[in-house]
């Protein structure tokens, strides 16, 4: 699957029902030795993304997802 794909799917937390954007509002973290994707920094769900910052955002290992649905992305956060 490439990034094109699915970078319009809305990421939902499966612990608690809540929308953290679409992947396109993600920033992506990639382990340097390997080039496999490590991590996502997506908008914190209690504040509004019109005004986003740093402190708003939570980093989420790339583990915590579940499944990439057809137009959803899964995951189930560790906090």
């Amino acid at each position: 699957m490439r990034l094109s794909e699915i970078g319009d799917k809305e990421i939902i937390d499966l612990k608690d029902g809540r929308k953290h954007g679409k992947l396109w509002d993600a920033e992506i973290l990639f382990d340097e030795k390997t080039g496999c994707i490590s991590a996502l920094i997506v908008p914190h769900p209690d504040y509004s993304s019109f005004f986003r910052s740093n402190k708003e955002m939570i980093q989420l290992p790339w583990s915590c997802i579940i499944k990439i649905g057809e137009d959803i992305i899964i995951l189930q956060s560790p906090m």
